[in-house]
This record gives structure tokens, C-alpha cells and sequence, in this order.
């Protein structure tokens, strides 16, 4: 275990929270806390030399601080009190950063991809950052708001309702001579470990994996690819993705989808869960040893889910005795795809999700 002390203080201001013509609120409030000359948490950290994380969710702001020495960073908590917004200047300043964030995110073809998944899955994209609209919009009265509802409340200030499932098939244009392509699946019933074992057979770190067979070694013709878990808790899909030439986006649809299912149908080899048990338990066990890790098993266990020690545990189990996902009956898959996509290949991509 690393040497250290790590605190977590989180707000009950996630990005559920924020108005729908203000998006953005949230992630706008935790830059200003963070920022190390605005007199807040982040002015502490910055003088102490801390080690600092953020991680906005939809129900929590959280904000995590890591300190090799005992120099009183448990008082952190201290430096949320009576934050002050910024002034006007100080407001467009963090607005122009948020900006030019939230661009280089609508820039970057794999987040491009995620909210193309996202939406096609629920119907709605992740947009934490915001808009230059919704950025525009927010002045300092409403951060000042946002501080008082945080020091008011320890639970969210709004918890986000439950997604239905939608799926179907979307597309979207992409420069380049790279298509990116993704499916998911959505699953039922999933025993605690079941998915994580689930993604990593399909290979979760890029060439191992049934992705990788099947796109990589046997056909050639992904650049990247991998699994991942889409969604949370219950409501949740196995999702893949891979980068292609142009030319074959409707194999690769179609190789992802059959591997996603392969594993979900079965029946799946004895010695391949148990690989792939022994490479999640070991992923997760080394995340519990990182700076934050005592501290982030500390925060699950007060919000009442699964620790990432009781995971492994879990998913060691699932490999023995074979329990994963299933495919919940009657919901159509989604898949996307993001690029120079014809209308012939738009056409076979949407028979794929069936």
C-alpha cells in the first residue's frame, strides 16, 4: 500500500443537477473550486503540494486530495465553506477554458463515438460540459447558488432518473479515412462480477481477447478495438468498439456484435473465465493500491455499493461457476457508427442491431 493520506470530499452537486439551459453548472463550479488562484480547496492543495483528483458524476462532485505526509488534509474539507464565485472577469475566464474543453471533447473521435453510443442506447448524450450556450448563460449568482444548495444538502441535489433503453442505429460524418464503429448489447439479471468478466473475455486492454481474435489476428482489419461496460448498476450493456477503414464498417459491425453475443449465448471455456478472472481481479487489486485507492473503498462502502476488493472476489467466483450476463429479451442492440458511412453500409449496419 502506498504511503500517504487521502481525503474525498464530495458535494451532492453532480451534473444531474444542472438546469437544462445551464449545462454545465456543475463542471464550471468544481474548475473554480480547483483553480489554485481562487482562494478555495484548490489554493490549499496548490501551497501544500498535494496530489488531486476530480471526477464529476451525475449525482456527486467529487473531489479527491493525496498528501505523502500528515499536514492536517483531513482540514480540507474547511476550504468548500464559504466559497465565493468569481467576478465577472473570473466568470468569462473559467467559461473560455470550459469552452475550449468542451470543443476538444466534440473533437476527439472516441469521445465523438462514446456520446454517439450513449445516445443512440438512451435516447440522450452526455453533456457535462456543456454548451457555448448553456456556458453563456450561467452567471455569478448561479454558482453562488450552486455553493449554498451544496452546503445546504448531503444527499444529491438531484438524483438522475432511470434511463429506459432505446438502441436502434445512428450515425454521424467524421473526416479521416478511419470509421469508428461501436455496438452494445443491453444485459438482465447480472450477478455481481458477471459483467466485468464479461467484458474482459472480449478483451477490455485492446488485442487479447475475442475482439481481438476476430478483428485483429484472423481478419486484419482493426486499427483499435475493445469492451467496455456501458451504463451502471442494473441498467447497464456490453458494449465494443473498433477502428476501421472505411471499407470494412459493415464486417466490423458485424464481428463485434457476434462476439459480444458469443459471450453472452455461450457456452464459454472453463480455462477462459478463469484467465479473464485472474486478469480482472488482479486490475482491480492494483487499483485499490493506488494514492486514492484506501480512500475510494472507504467512499463505496459509505454510498453503499460493491467495493472494488468484494468485486474481485466476485468476479474470482463468476469464473468458477460460469454465471454471466444475459441478453435481455426483446430490446434491440444499438450500434453506431462515425465517419464516411455510405447509405449502403448505413442500411446493413441497421439490420445488424436486430
Amino acid at each position: 500500500m502506498i504511503a500517504g493520506r487521502a481525503v474525498i470530499v464530495d458535494l451532492p452537486g453532480g451534473s444531474a443537477s444542472d438546469p437544462p439551459e445551464r449545462r454545465g453548472l456543475a463542471a464550471l463550479a468544481a474548475r473554480h473550486l480547483a483553480d489554485p488562484a481562487a482562494g478555495g480547496p484548490g489554493t490549499l492543495a496548490s501551497r501544500r503540494g498535494w496530489r488531486t483528483r476530480h471526477r464529476l458524476e451525475p449525482d456527486w462532485s467529487s473531489f479527491s486530495f493525496w498528501s505523502c505526509v500528515d499536514d492536517d488534509i483531513g482540514d480540507v474539507a474547511a476550504a468548500f465553506e464559504h466559497v465565493q464565485p468569481p467576478g465577472r472577469a473570473g466568470l468569462a475566464a473559467l467559461v473560455d477554458r470550459q469552452s475550449r474543453l468542451a470543443n476538444a471533447h466534440r473533437a476527439n473521435g472516441y469521445l465523438r463515438l462514446m456520446d454517439l453510443l450513449d445516445g443512440c442506447a438512451w435516447g440522450e448524450q452526455n453533456n457535462a460540459l456543456g454548451t457555448a450556450a448553456t456556458l453563456a448563460s450561467i452567471t455569478t449568482d448561479d454558482l453562488q447558488d450552486y455553493f449554498d444548495a451544496c452546503q445546504d444538502r448531503v444527499s444529491p441535489l438531484a438524483s438522475p432518473a432511470t434511463r429506459q433503453w432505446r438502441g436502434g442505429y445512428r450515425s454521424a460524418p467524421q473526416p479521416g479515412d478511419v470509421t469508428r464503429v461501436a455496438v452494445a448489447v443491453p444485459v438482465t439479471g447480472s450477478a455481481p462480477g458477471a459483467v466485468e468478466l464479461a467484458v474482459e473475455m472480449l478483451g477490455s486492454h485492446g488485442m487479447g481477447g475475442r475482439l481481438g481474435s476476430a478483428l485483429r489476428s484472423d481478419r486484419a482489419i482493426a486499427y483499435g478495438l475493445g469492451a467496455f461496460r456501458l451504463g451502471s448498476g442494473q441498467n447497464c450493456a456490453i458494449a465494443a468498439q473498433a477502428q476501421v477503414a472505411p471499407e470494412h464498417t459493415v464486417e466490423a459491425g458485424r464481428l463485434l456484435m457476434d462476439c459480444v453475443r458469443s459471450v453472452l449465448h455461450g457456452p464459454v471455456d472453463e480455462r477462459e473465465r478463469l484467465r479473464a478472472a485472474t486478469r480482472v481481479r488482479t486490475a482491480l487489486l492494483l487499483q485499490v493500491d493506488q494514492p486514492f485507492g484506501a480512500a475510494d473503498e472507504a467512499r463505496r462502502k459509505r454510498l453503499r455499493v460493491p467495493t472494488l476488493v468484494d468485486l474481485a472476489t466476485a468476479v474470482q467466483q463468476r469464473g468458477r461457476d460460469g454465471v454471466l450476463p444475459t441478453e435481455e429479451p426483446g430490446l434491440p442492440s444499438a450500434v453506431v457508427a462515425l465517419g464516411a458511412v455510405t447509405p449502403e453500409q448505413s442500411s446493413a449496419l441497421e439490420r445488424t442491431h436486430t
